[in-house]
């Protein structure tokens, strides 16, 4: 959580729900909006609950 910067971008997926954005800082560089997740998502996607995704280039390690 130390490199997630909050975003104000929001998306709406038809069945998951609300996404929310983090910006990734790190080394003083920021790539905005490069990680999502469903705050509270809809039922039928309860098991993505907590769980952060990436694009834009991201690799965890």
């Amino acid at each position: 959580m130390e490199y997630f910067k909050e975003n104000d971008k929001t998306t709406v997926c038809p069945w998951k729900g609300t996404a929310k954005y983090y910006d990734i800082v790190v080394n003083g560089k920021t790539n905005q909006g490069a990680a999502w997740y469903y705050p509270d998502p809809k039922p039928e996607a309860a098991q993505i609950k907590g769980r952060v995704a990436f694009w834009k280039g991201v690799e965890v390690r």
